[in-house]
């Protein structure tokens, strides 16, 4: 269902938002800066609380118990429990992992500057005709 959904509405639409950027101001901010700020820190943030939701707990856990895979843990094969250090790392990575996807959206936003703003030949007849290019939300 979701995949259907992606391609007839929401994948139209951001090629048509990508296409026209330049013509919009979402929330008064430029159009373009608003598609590189989603794209170079929205992305790894929205990446990196999916992680985290999925994978703290776990960690948070087996700091607890000493061991990894932490207890009432399930696993999908036989799998040899580890103690002592390695756990104790395994965890932590599971736990700060998703500081790795933080990272890359600070790194992004001080990226964004650099990206061009506006187009040196750019048609803005364009943005006359934009809503008549909108993907129609309509059809079902």
């Amino acid at each position: 269902m979701i995949v259907i959904t992606h391609l007839k509405w929401v994948f139209p639409y951001i090629g048509w938002y990508a296409e026209t950027a330049y013509c919009h101001t979402p929330f008064g901010y430029s159009g373009i800066m608003v598609l590189w700020y989603s794209l170079c820190v929205g992305m790894p943030l929205f990446c990196g609380v999916l992680f985290a939701i999925s994978s703290v707990p776990v960690g948070i856990k087996g700091l607890r118990d000493k061991q990894f895979p932490p207890k009432g843990f399930k696993v999908y094969k036989p799998t040899k429990i580890v103690t002592s250090w390695r756990a104790k790392v395994k965890s932590l990575g599971y736990t700060f992992g998703a500081l790795l996807f933080v990272a890359v959206a600070i790194w992004g936003s001080f990226q964004v500057d650099s990206m061009p703003n506006e187009p040196e030949s750019f048609d803005y007849s364009i943005c006359e005709s934009a809503t008549l290019g909108h993907p129609s939300f309509e059809s079902f």
